[in-house]
C-alpha cells in the first residue's frame, strides 16, 4: 500500500470523480449512499486524515433537531416547502427531527421540559415571536436558528442566528417601477406590519420608495395596524369600504393577505389591475392561479430549508461566534394583478 492515499486514488478505486470524493470527505452535499462509500473506502485504505474526519462527522451524529412554533405549519402552503428543505438536508446526518408547538405559558413549560428530557441539540424557530418566550429560549444554552423574527430585538442574549428572506430592497424596487413606468403615485400595505420582521422590511421598503420619489405615504389608504382585522376576505372588504380613497397600489404582507384582498377588491366591482393594482409576497402556489394572477416575490423556500440546516450546524459547531442576520434573496414575479 502506498504510504500516502491521495483523493485521486480512493476515486480511481471506487470509480468516481476526483470532485465527488473530495465532496463526501469535506461535508459537502452528496447522497448518504455515496458519502458512506467514500468514508469506508477511505478506513480501509488509510486515507490521510480521515481519523479527524471521521471525528468530525461523528460529532454530527445522534443528534436530535426540533422545529418549534406557534402554528401548525404543516398547513401552511409555504412553510410545506421550507420543511421538505430542512428533511432533505438531514439525510446526509444522524440527526433525528422533531415538532413542538407553543400556544401558550402552559405548554411552552412543557416545552422546556421535553427539551431536557430528550437532550435536544438544536431548535429551529418557525413562526414564533412572542418575546417572552424567547427571552427565556435563549438563555436555555441551546443553539437556535429563527426564521424570522419579532419586529423589536428586546436585547435578547444567547446562541442564535437569523435568516430571512430579503425583502426591504425588493419591494422599494418594484415600487419604484411601479412609480416610474405605471405612474403609481400612491401605495397602501395590507398585513400588521409590527407582527414581524420581515413584514416590516416590505413596509419599509414601500415607503422608501416613495420617499425617494418625492411621493408621501398616506397611512389612511393602508390595511395594517388594526388588532382586531383577520385580513380575511369580509374583514377586508369592510375595511375597503371605510376608505375615503383607495391608492393606485396595494402592497400586502404576503400571497395568503394578498389573494384576500382580491376576492374583496372583487366583491366591491374593484377591478385589478384596472382600477388598483395587488403585489404579494412568498409565491405560494395559489398565486399564479388567482384572478388575476398574483404579482409577488420568489423565494426558493425548499434552498431556504437547507439553508436553514446549515446555519443551525455551524452555529453548534461555533457557539460563541456572534450572532447574526443572513439574507436569503428574493426575486420578483411579475404578473397580472399589476
Amino acid at each position: 500500500m502506498k504510504n500516502s492515499i491521495t483523493i485521486q486514488d480512493l476515486a480511481n478505486a471506487l470509480g468516481m470523480s476526483r470532485n465527488t470524493v473530495s465532496k463526501a470527505l469535506n461535508g459537502k452535499h452528496v447522497p448518504t449512499k455515496t458519502r458512506n462509500a467514500v468514508i469506508n473506502a477511505a478506513i480501509e485504505m488509510g486515507y490521510k486524515g480521515y481519523k479527524l474526519a471521521a471525528s468530525s462527522e461523528g460529532s454530527l451524529g445522534q443528534k436530535r433537531f426540533l422545529i418549534l412554533s406557534s402554528r401548525l405549519l404543516m398547513n401552511i402552503n409555504y412553510y410545506i416547502h421550507v420543511l421538505r428543505g430542512i428533511e432533505e438536508s438531514l439525510t446526509d446526518y444522524d440527526i433525528e427531527l422533531m415538532q413542538f408547538n407553543v400556544t401558550n405559558a402552559a405548554s411552552f413549560s412543557k416545552f422546556k421540559r421535553y427539551v431536557a428530557d430528550y437532550k435536544v441539540d438544536g431548535i429551529i424557530c418557525i413562526e414564533f415571536f412572542e418575546s417572552q418566550y424567547i427571552a427565556e429560549l435563549t438563555e436555555l444554552g441551546i443553539a437556535l436558528v429563527f426564521l424570522d423574527f419579532p419586529l423589536t430585538n428586546a436585547g435578547f442574549k444567547g446562541n442564535y442566528d437569523i435568516v430571512l428572506p430579503e425583502s426591504h430592497d425588493a419591494v422599494k424596487h418594484l415600487c419604484t417601477q411601479l412609480i416610474t413606468k405605471e405612474n403609481c403615485r400612491t401605495f397602501g400595505f395590507v398585513g400588521d406590519f409590527r407582527h414581524c420582521r420581515s413584514f416590516y422590511e416590505r413596509f419599509t421598503g414601500m415607503k422608501e420608495a416613495l420617499f425617494l420619489s418625492g411621493l408621501t405615504l398616506d397611512l389612511q389608504q393602508s390595511i395594517s395596524y388594526d388588532d382586531a382585522m383577520s385580513y380575511e376576505p369580509k374583514d377586508l372588504a369592510d375595511a375597503l369600504g371605510r376608505m375615503e380613497s383607495l391608492p393606485d397600489c396595494f402592497i400586502a404582507a404576503n400571497d395568503s393577505i394578498a389573494l384576500n384582498l382580491l376576492a374583496a377588491l372583487k366583491s366591491r366591482k374593484i377591478i385589478v389591475p384596472k382600477d388598483i393594482k395587488v403585489v404579494g409576497f412568498d409565491n405560494i402556489a395559489d398565486a399564479k392561479l388567482s384572478a388575476p394572477p398574483l404579482t409577488t416575490f420568489n423565494v426558493n423556500k425548499n434552498a431556504l430549508g437547507k439553508r436553514i440546516v446549515s446555519i443551525l450546524l455551524d452555529r453548534i459547531s461555533n457557539p460563541t461566534q456572534a450572532n447574526q442576520i443572513i439574507y436569503i434573496a428574493s426575486k420578483k414575479v411579475i404578473r397580472s394583478s399589476t
